[in-house]
């Protein structure tokens, strides 16, 4: 009896250590945010002579009128997942932030082919990490 209770407890330790690392390396959930009119016009405009590339079109959607509006920093890690032949979904890793209260952040930026060339931005999701959360969360962070 006192071995499966000793063999009980290690898989619960082991659980938990796993839950701990889950929630430190990846994030459970993320928060739908506003889409930025004035960005979307922006990257539209920027397709006027030919579609650009969706990882490109996210990342000028993202950084619209930021300190990386015109070029991304390498440490910002750039994935792209197609969801259907007219969907992809772009998705931005800044492992180091250049911000006093988040230190990770991860925008998911949903794109729709319009017209058969150009990539419109129609959702953006993120989640981050920071001062006053454990792990990485969707609330404000302190």
């Amino acid at each position: 009896m006192k071995h499966k209770i000793k063999w009980v407890l290690i898989l619960a330790f082991v659980l938990a250590v796993g839950f701990v690392i889950l929630k430190i390396t990846v994030p459970f959930s993320y928060a739908q945010a506003d889409l930025n009119p004035p960005a979307l016009a922006f990257v539209t405009e920027l397709q006027n002579d030919g579609a650009i590339d969706p990882k490109e079109c996210a990342t000028r959607y993202l950084f619209f009128r930021t300190d990386y509006h015109t070029e991304t920093p390498e440490r910002i890690k750039i994935r792209m997942k197609t969801v259907s032949e007219n969907e992809v979904r772009v998705t931005l890793y800044d492992p180091s932030c250049r911000d006093d209260s988040i230190h990770s952040s991860i925008d998911r930026i949903y794109l729709q082919r319009k017209d058969g060339k150009k990539w419109i931005p129609v959702r953006h999701e993120c989640a981050h990490t920071g001062r006053g959360k454990f792990g990485w969360t969707t609330e404000p962070t302190s």
